[in-house]
């Protein structure tokens, strides 16, 4: 059998393909060199800049030392010149100033302030000025003091100072030989202020020298901070390349290419990132393949689903109309499959489709294709073969049912099929009406015996009941989807008192010339299609509906409503029921449920669970149509009914049928004892009416009895006096 792969985009392949990083996108690598470079910049800055001015700290104590040491030294030199005129003092003083390139002048002030004599060194100065009063008595304030000078310098220019210090004498109070205290010499000594020794201090070389070695120091800085960067980047690609690694195979993973291969990592957390990935794709692969198997094929069978099979119709009709060759389409529909599920149930029809499906495998080849269309429906498309290779195929497929045995609960089933083959050529481009074919020529085949294989054969007869067919589900349709059922309420009277007992809800349909049409007309077709158990929840909520209405003016109001198997298909039919009768107020107690003889007789497990919900609900419950098909009165002392309504083909005719009469007579008698009211149908006159009193029976419906009327309508049926007589009498 032909196999094929879909591409499906799932909502994770879509939100993964959000993690493909546009060309506007930052790299990751790119920003965290960046920072790195940014931080040590900044490291780098503070550095040189506590790297100068510390330095300048440095020099800056430095130049106080030497300036307190300069100061002192030129003091001990000037002071001689002070008191004479001594040319020895004057070259030593000349003698220091050239030994110290960075003192650019020594002067030598009069206590007054006015200049005495300066010595210049290789700066160039202005001319020498007399001292500002208030350094002249900054100055004077420091005699006999510890700190001997007053140190001047600039924000601007930080590396020149001004020096300005006091020279005095001290001399002893009494420097007699004779009785000297020193320590009363000491404090009584005299000083006397003789002038002022100003210095000019350029430490330039010094500083020079400074700034040099912090071009220096930030060229080598720069440097390291490349050979840093370029390092950093080479050290940072090789860290994080386990992550770039990653890009294209989750690019590849966002396109939706679950077999992508990831590198391995030899860090534990990209590791594990990976890790996380591949079992992300694989868990995605196994998702794909789970929804690509459920999206395409049966989950009973593993056959091709309906829509995968319409799929490949579709593209063999495309090769058909380029190669212009043929093939035939098989709708192959299993014969009394319906007894088997509702005998042995829904799990013993399972296994026997399985095990038709592994049939049909077997008789195709693998170029064929099969698939499951609905419950018990398969078709098969074969491919590139004419009608006589199709017809050996369809009565292969026929042999090798008839051989196929199923064994359930001990029992045997035979199941046959009925084949419609229609020939596919480029005439036909569409799949429907293809399929229609096919399942036409499958019921022509049912109809002429079962068993057997039918050609689709295009005739008026085909054509015209086609058209009905697809009339009248569009119909019904229209009809389920937009309310145009009609109700009509038929009386149950008892035949002793003539009383109504109960109203039937019947289902009417109006035509589309107005007029209505009976249930015989449309629910053939609307079991064909499907529709039935619709029409039946549709039943129920008008009918509850129409409960609602009418109670008011009848509080004796009972209903019955007819279901039909399909009703039973759904698990919820019970609550479906619970919830409209709250919805409508309808007391379980006054609604009768009927349904079919054979449907109670095979009694499913799960048509059991739900006839035992609607029982315990308070509902009633009638067996309709008894009589017809099955017949044993064992079965019907196992049922759990309240009401049987014996068919009407035994009452039609009761006048003149002496079987019927003891058929029925007998039914009323079980039915008594079974504590279960007997109903006939189709009363036509009062007559038969009377007899079926004579016979035992408790209620009767018919023409004779009630007409089916819009609203529940109340009317006692005539009977004789000799009928209640002879009732009573019967009765005691």
């Amino acid at each position: 059998m032909k196999q094929a792969m879909a591409v499906i985009t799932t909502p994770v392949a879509r939100m993964l393909q959000r993690l493909r990083a546009p060309s506007s996108k930052r790299v990751l690598v790119h920003e965290i060199l960046w920072i790195q470079i940014l931080s040590a910049s900044i490291v780098g800055a503070f550095a040189i800049g506590a790297l100068y001015w510390g330095g300048q700290w440095v020099l800056q104590d430095n130049y106080s030392r030497w300036a307190l040491q300069w100061t002192e030294e030129l003091n001990e030199l000037g002071s001689p010149l002070y008191l004479s005129d001594d040319s020895e003092a004057l070259l030593r003083l000349e003698s220091f100033v050239k030994k110290y390139p960075e003192i650019g002048r020594v002067a030598y002030f009069r206590p007054d302030g006015t200049p005495l004599f300066s010595i210049d060194g290789d700066a160039e100065l202005g001319p020498l000025t007399r001292l500002p009063e208030s350094r002249l008595e900054d100055a004077k304030a420091l005699v006999g003091n510890d700190q001997p000078y007053v140190l001047q310098s600039s924000i601007v220019s930080p590396r020149q100072f001004e020096i300005l210090a006091p020279v005095w004498t001290e001399s002893l109070a009494d420097d007699g030989l004779f009785a000297f205290d020193p320590a009363v010499a000491l404090t009584e000594s005299k000083t006397e202020l003789i002038g002022f020794v100003g210095m000019h201090l350029d430490f330039i070389l010094f500083h020079d020298r400074l700034l040099a070695n912090i071009k220096v120091a930030i060229l080598i800085l720069l440097v390291l901070l490349f050979a840093f960067a370029l390092y950093g980047r080479r050290a940072l690609r090789r860290a994080l390349a386990s992550i770039s690694d990653l890009q294209d195979p989750i690019q590849e993973l966002a396109r939706g290419n679950l077999k992508v291969k990831f590198e391995p990592a030899e860090h534990r957390e990209i590791s594990d990132i990976v890790e996380a990935l591949e079992t992300t794709a694989s868990a995605l692969s196994e998702r794909d393949a789970m929804l690509m198997e459920l999206a395409n094929h049966d989950n009973l069978t593993g056959l091709f689903n309906r829509r995968r099979f319409m799929e490949e119709l579709n593209v063999e009709l495309a090769n058909i109309a380029v190669h212009e060759h043929s093939s035939a389409l098989f709708f192959i529909d299993l014969d009394q499959f319906k007894y088997v599920n509702d005998t042995c149930g829904h799990h013993a029809g399972d296994r026997l489709i399985r095990k038709v499906a592994d049939e049909l495998l077997r008789s195709v080849s693998d170029e064929d294709i099969v698939a499951r269309f609905g419950g018990d429906e398969f078709v098969i498309l074969h491919c590139s073969t004419d009608k006589e290779s199709a017809r050996e195929m369809a009565e292969d497929i026929l042999a090798n049912m008839r051989r196929l045995a199923h064994v359930e609960d001990e029992r045997v089933f035979h199941i046959h099929c009925s084949i419609g083959v229609t020939m596919i050529n480029r005439a036909k481009a569409n799949p429907d009406e293809i399929i229609a074919e096919a399942d036409i020529a499958c019921r022509e085949a049912k109809s002429a015996g079962r068993n057997r294989m039918q050609f689709f054969e295009k005739s008026s007869h085909i054509v015209e009941r086609a058209t009905s067919d697809v009339g009248w589900m569009n119909r019904l349709r229209n009809a389920v989807d937009g309310d145009r059922f009609e109700l009509r309420f038929q009386p149950i009277n008892r035949i002793d008192s003539g009383a109504t007992r109960y109203h039937e809800v019947l289902l009417r349909l109006r035509g589309d010339d107005g007029k209505l049409l009976s249930p015989d007309a449309f629910l053939p077709s609307a079991v064909r299609f499907g529709l039935m158990s619709e029409i039946d929840l549709w039943a129920i909520r008008h009918s509850a509906e129409a409960y609602a209405e009418y109670v008011e003016e009848s509080p004796e109001l009972r209903l019955s409503i007819n279901l039909s198997a399909n009703a039973f298909e759904s698990d919820n039919l019970s609550d479906f029921v619970a919830t409209v009768f709250e919805e409508y107020g309808v007391p379980a107690n006054r609604i009768i449920f009927e349904i079919t003889e054979s449907l109670a007789v095979r009694r499913p497990r799960h048509v059991e669970l739900q006839i035992d919900a609607l029982r315990e609900m308070g509902s009633k419950l009638a067996l309709d149509d008894f009589g017809t098909g099955y017949s044993s009165f064992s079965y019907l002392q196992k049922l759990h009914f309240d009401f049987i309504k014996i068919d009407g083909s035994f009452v039609h005719d009761i006048l003149n049928n002496p079987v019927d009469q003891k058929m029925i007579k007998l039914i009323a008698e079980v039915g008594r004892e079974a504590n279960m009211q007997t109903v006939a149908e189709y009363v036509q006159d009062a007559a038969s009416l009377e007899l079926l009193g004579e016979l035992g029976v408790d209620l009767a419906q018919g023409f004779f009895v009630g007409r089916p009327t819009r609203r529940p309508l109340y009317k006692t049926t005539p009977i004789s006096l000799s009928s209640r007589r002879n009732r009573r009498s019967w009765q005691h």
